[in-house]
């Protein structure tokens, strides 16, 4: 892509003030012009945005990455610039080695580009540090167990000692395991007419709070993945008011579903953390208004088997990454997440935190997705590109495709 031109688009872009119908000249992956619409003089290639929304790419902050060409493709189709990749029990990233075959695998797929998060503790064991300094050294956008947990308050507060002294980003769980007792979904009037064994929100809450308060000790930087309940919004607004280096995200599922949607059994939606009440998932959309939260896909795709074991047996997750923004649009659509809080909370406040740049700004790489926000789109197992078909929305009318995605000035995605 030399010079491109991206005709009478509704360009918005919170970080810059921008509301507008422009044309945009992007010349060897830079931006350089910003005109009204139809002022451009490019007599390049031109794409006609008209009737479609530009905005910048989406920041995705955590996923499980299986199959890194699969997943990367199916996040270049959803918008998505950057995938963090979690690491997993398939794939520690605890060393500098792990890494780079991280790094190798995303740059042959050439598609949306993985950033690694590197492990914590030595193959998530939750004890033995890994060598973090050398895992930021290698490439490692920050640091996080995933959702496997810390041994006890002494390791984790030698992890963010560690983190504070050489400045690394840390992304935590808040969950205290022998509170949540191997629950499988919320605690509350559905898990006791299904039988099922609930999860507490005080199993997230009393974690969070004893996390904040190592955090005011040690002055590291953390960021809280996948906060599924109301008054943990509370507590990251109450932190960050304090100057706390503090933020946090909520995961999609999260903002769609209640522990209600899991009635029948139906294992899709057998995630963690779990789905919450309908009170939470309301709090959490005002997080998500108000700035306080990014917003992840929390994207773990599951093979067939993982999925149809008995719900309370069945591995836990959902795949997200291929509806992702669809889902987003469709809660504005039901005006329940203002446009602009989407695309702060999915790209501008992510890029904050993981310390880049984002936005459609003159002299800057082009990192650039158009969507049309008023087609609908119905997923199916056959159309999704992630390699996991446990997709809580298969069947269901949603809101916005993709047209064209533009990363770090490289065009990754066009219809």
């Amino acid at each position: 892509m030399s010079t491109l031109t991206l005709t009478h688009a509704q360009l918005l872009d919170p970080s810059q003030e921008l509301n507008q119908l422009s044309d945009v000249v992007i010349e060897n992956g830079l931006i350089t012009a910003i005109t009204a619409a139809g002022q451009s003089s490019s007599e390049h290639d031109e794409f006609n945005t008209k009737n479609a929304l530009l905005i910048p790419a989406l920041i995705d902050l955590s996923a499980q990455v299986s199959n890194v060409a699969c997943e990367t493709l199916a996040a270049a189709k959803g918008g998505i610039s950057i995938l963090c990749a979690q690491p997993s029990s398939k794939s520690f990233i605890d060393t500098p080695a792990g890494v780079s075959l991280i790094q190798q695998a995303s740059a042959a797929a050439s598609n949306s580009q993985l950033l690694p998060l590197g492990a914590l503790t030595q193959a998530l064991s939750g004890d033995q540090l890994a060598n973090m300094h050398s895992l930021k050294q290698a490439g490692c956008i920050a640091l996080s167990n995933a959702r496997a947990p810390i041994k006890n308050a002494l390791v984790l507060r030698r992890i963010m000692e560690y983190a504070a002294t050489h400045d690394i980003l840390i992304m935590l769980t808040a969950e205290d395991v022998d509170l949540s007792a191997n629950g499988k979904m919320h605690e509350g009037p559905t898990a006791n007419r299904l039988g099922l064994t609930g999860i507490a929100e005080v199993a997230e809450t009393a974690s969070l709070a004893q996390q904040l308060l190592l955090i005011e000790l040690t002055g590291c930087r953390a960021h809280f993945s996948q906060l599924s309940c109301g008054r943990s919004v509370e507590m990251i607004r109450n932190a960050q008011a304090q100057g706390l280096a503090v933020s946090a995200d909520v995961a999609i599922a999260n903002l769609m579903f209640t522990d209600v949607d899991v009635n029948g059994f139906d294992s899709t939606f057998n995630v963690q953390p779990p789905l919450r009440s309908e009170d939470d998932r309301k709090a959490l959309l005002a997080g998500v208004n108000d700035g306080t939260l990014a917003i992840c896909s929390n994207h773990q795709p599951k093979d067939i088997a993982a999925k149809k074991a008995p719900f309370a047996a069945a591995e836990s997750g959902m795949s997200i990454i291929d509806s992702w923004l669809s889902m987003m649009l469709t809660l504005v659509k039901n005006k329940e997440l203002e446009l602009r809080a989407l695309i702060h909370a999915s790209s501008i406040l992510p890029a904050r935190i993981l310390g880049l740049t984002q936005g459609v700004q003159v002299g800057q790489k082009a990192n650039l997705v158009v969507v049309d926000q008023a087609a609908e789109v119905c997923y199916q197992e056959e159309t999704l590109l992630s390699s996991g078909k446990n997709s809580p929305v298969l069947g269901i009318d949603l809101v916005g495709e993709v047209k064209l995605t533009i990363a770090e000035g490289r065009e990754i995605y066009r219809v």
